[in-house]
């Protein structure tokens, strides 16, 4: 006979990484008189649009003060603001251009 010897029955426990919940992309605009341009381009930016065309009527100056607004709200705000619209093409292209 053999004598195996005795081994306590282990339990293995899994650390998994615990992640907080993806917080949502906001944006945030202090800017007075500024352009159409340059305030999409940093809601771009802000909002991690990949690709963003912009059409050469889109024009005009606005003064926005908005602060940690989710980004579709945003860019809602300034669209409608400006009588723009956007359409998106793909997961990574989306234009702003004029309402008709």
């Amino acid at each position: 006979m053999f004598a195996l010897p005795a081994f306590a029955a282990t339990e293995k426990k899994i650390d998994r990484p615990t992640q907080a919940p993806a917080r949502p992309l906001t944006v945030t605009l202090d800017v007075k008189d500024e352009d159409v341009r340059d305030i999409l381009k940093s809601m771009q930016r802000q909002c991690a649009v990949k690709n963003l065309a912009v059409d050469p009527q889109v024009q005009g100056k606005a003064t926005f003060f908005l602060r940690d607004i989710p980004c579709a709200k945003a860019f809602d705000i300034v669209l409608r603001t400006f009588g723009l619209k956007s359409v998106t093409y793909s997961s990574s292209l989306t234009a702003v251009e004029p309402r008709h």
